[in-house]
């Protein structure tokens, strides 16, 4: 699909950061597949094993529940009736299994481009995650390291644990690298390259809180950050 398609149904220009990854297919999990899957197919048995050492953006990065949508998922992505889509401008790029969608926010621009924020479905509310798409993709990748839900990884990642989830993202950092800038590059090799691994009850982190959180501080910070408002009607 073009991406014009998209900027026409919404009445918006995509970034030419978010462009360029289109352009090369790293939006696209399903890797050009638009057919629907066969019996016995399964995305995880036809296109994953075909991506997973060159991943698409944040495949494994974006949390295990995380998925970017299709383009056609994105062309025909149904707004909630309760959200008040005339005051609030989102266009919707990627969701969780349990129906948070993640979206570009046009209400709010730093240097020409459009936030990026998380709409949560059990509540009214939305979250300001970062000012543009390259720094969400940051944000999700720092996110990776810290405070790994132990059962989460274990579902996948049975039998390697943390090494073996280590090293697919280390393949996102790897397929990434050429978009993003030098800086979070370089920060992101040495946060997943620690050789120790802080293990709890019940999650695994490679960052310590204050890490976590002087790192999101310094490197993204802006006005709107961490920001919260009502998206749904009155």
């Amino acid at each position: 699909m073009e991406l014009a398609k998209l900027e026409s149904k919404y009445k918006y220009k995509y970034s030419k950061f978010f462009k360029k990854l289109w352009d090369d297919g790293m939006i696209d999990w399903m890797d050009k597949r638009t057919t629907e899957f066969a019996h016995g197919e399964t995305w995880e048995n036809t296109i994953y094993p075909k991506i997973k050492e060159n991943p698409k953006v944040l495949l494994h990065t974006g949390g295990f529940d995380f998925e970017m949508l299709t383009p056609n998922d994105m062309l025909n992505f149904k707004f909630d009736e309760f959200w008040d889509i005339d005051k609030h401008t989102f266009i919707p790029f990627a969701k969780t299994e349990e129906g948070i969608v993640y979206a570009f926010y046009n209400n709010i621009k730093t240097d020409g481009e459009s936030a990026v924020v998380c709409i949560w479905n059990d509540m009214n509310e939305t979250e300001v995650l970062a000012k543009n798409f390259e720094d969400f993709i940051f944000r999700k990748m720092i996110e990776a390291v810290y405070d790994i839900d132990n059962d989460e990884l274990l579902g996948d990642y049975k039998e390697g644990g943390f090494e073996a989830y280590r090293a697919d993202i280390l393949n996102d950092l790897k397929s990434i690298s050429p978009y993003l800038k030098q800086e979070y590059v370089d920060i992101l090799t040495d946060i997943y390259n620690k050789e120790h691994v802080v293990k709890g009850m019940i999650s695994h982190t490679l960052l310590s809180r204050d890490e976590f959180t002087k790192i999101i501080e310094k490197e993204l910070y802006f006005e709107e950050l961490n920001a919260v408002f009502e998206h749904e009607l009155d």
